[in-house]
């Protein structure tokens, strides 16, 4: 049985995800922004050598200010970003936490980077990236299954910021329409706010074609 466990971490509620996939006795976790002591307590009581990966959907401080951290506490565990945000780990400019006053970023390097149809295998299982620039230049998507971790291209109804350093709306419209196109109803579960659906946003978000922005105001 695969569990999904959110954890909104930090000041600005970035999602922190947990996977459990009992049947194997493995679990990653999606974009470990900030300390989460009851998430950490879960992996431990899972088991701390089953944490097989830290998934980073892009290299904004609240989604990996507490990455080194979890690498030290894990050692085994591998961080994976996309090649184009792999940079961001180590400049406080591109993760914006030279942007914000008091806030901090360890930094680190990934241990695997990568980019479109990489596959990353889970036990007897995979786990593959699709890559989802707007939001930064290396921003990805995480596919397990039937769920797809999207960071912050999609949020429901709507898409992540595109005027920080590396954004590009074209880009993000882009990427929108690709997730768009891809086949099933697939659970979607985003960086901020609540999980949806690959139906809903097809249906309701602006960046997927069917709205535009004039009918949000």
């Amino acid at each position: 049985m695969i569990k999904v466990e959110c954890y909104p971490v930090g000041e600005l509620s970035a999602n922190m995800f947990l996977v459990l996939d009992d049947e194997q006795g493995l679990c990653f976790a999606v974009d470990t922004g900030a300390p989460s002591p009851e998430a950490e307590k879960r992996i431990d009581s899972f088991g701390t050598d089953k944490l097989k990966y830290i998934l980073l959907t892009h290299g904004h401080f609240d989604h990996i200010g507490n990455t080194a951290a979890m690498k030290r506490k894990y050692p085994n565990v591998k961080i994976v970003i996309g090649e184009g945000d792999s940079v961001f780990t180590n400049n406080d400019s591109l993760n914006l936490a030279g942007h914000f006053p008091g806030i901090y970023v360890e930094h680190f390097n990934a241990d695997i980077i990568v980019n479109e149809s990489s596959v990353l295998s889970f036990g007897n299982k995979k786990i593959t990236v699709m890559e989802t620039p707007g939001h930064t230049r290396g921003g990805v998507c995480y596919r397990f299954e039937d769920m797809l971790f999207t960071g912050d291209t999609i949020i429901s109804g709507t898409t992540g910021r595109m005027d920080f350093p590396t954004g590009d709306s074209r880009a993000m419209l882009e990427s929108a329409k690709r997730i768009a196109a891809l086949e099933g109803n697939l659970k979607l579960f985003c960086g901020h706010g609540n999980a949806t659906t690959l139906d809903f946003e097809r249906k309701y978000n602006y960046a997927m074609g069917n709205i535009t922005y004039d009918d949000l105001y």
